[in-house]
């Protein structure tokens, strides 16, 4: 009888488990698609490009993400940043956004590559 409880027991809290693993190694949350979200990102008025992203989650029900994007044309002000902000609350649930903008295309940045973490 108890091993047929600690089965009931580990097949109700497998997805726990899981999300709670996910959360601890600081995965992408499951219903967010980090290349959408790219894309969505570059497609921006004034941005040439993206990098250093990072998508994680905060809590079971919070994300956050971090990213720099380049806009060589200047910066675009905080209305843009706030509406961005909001953009990707909407469409993608992330509640708290971080975007670093960066001016100068010819200066690289040292988180560039993709393979720095």
């Amino acid at each position: 009888m108890s091993l047929a409880i600690a089965v009931v027991i580990l097949v109700g809290t497998w997805s726990l488990l899981h999300d709670s693993v996910g959360m601890s190694l600081d995965a992408v949350p499951a219903g967010i698609n980090p290349t959408k979200v790219g894309d969505f990102l570059r497609q921006q008025s004034g941005v040439a490009a993206i990098h250093d992203l990072h998508i994680w989650p905060m809590s079971t029900t919070e994300t956050a993400l971090t990213c720099h994007c380049l806009m060589p044309g200047g910066h675009p002000g905080d209305e843009f940043l706030m509406r961005l902000a909001h953009q990707l609350h909407e469409r993608f649930s992330i509640g708290h956004a971080t975007i670093q903008v960066e001016l100068d295309e010819h200066i690289v940045c040292a988180l560039e590559p993709d393979h720095v973490i």
